[in-house]
């Protein structure tokens, strides 16, 4: 299943779309990333029929359409229910991360400077959910 893995970022920062690929291709080389700059241009990608992304990282703080308000509007369509999304965030604090899960979040990694700790978070996250 990892060989032909395809993982969806939402993220707003540009920088951060780079050091998660970056990260990602260190992880798990065999998947291809792709990328959306928030959530209403990420239902836009997903509504198109040959685009279906095997698990999502979603930033929580983005503009027009942030990584909650998109969590929650996805797992309201029948197509993008079975998704996992992971929230990928610089926040943890626990109030966050209820209400992610509780929206149904497979899980929360934080963002920080230690990217060793960051891409091991992703390829553990990865594995076990395929």
């Amino acid at each position: 299943m990892l060989e032909n893995l395809i993982v969806f970022l939402i993220d707003d920062d540009i920088e951060d779309q780079e050091i998660f690929s970056i990260m990602l291709e260190d992880a798990l080389p065999e998947a291809k990333c792709v990328f959306a700059k928030d959530g209403i241009q990420a239902l836009e990608k997903l509504e198109q029929p040959a685009f279906s992304p095997d698990v999502i990282f979603i930033d929580i703080n983005m503009p027009r359409m942030n990584g909650m308000e998109f969590l929650a509007e996805m797992k309201k369509r029948p197509s993008l229910i079975h998704i996992p999304a992971v929230m990928y965030s610089t926040s943890d604090e626990k109030a966050i991360v209820q209400q992610c899960k509780a929206l149904g979040a497979s899980g929360l990694i934080k963002k920080h400077a230690n990217t060793d700790e960051v891409k091991e978070e992703i390829k553990r996250i990865v594995t076990t959910l395929f």
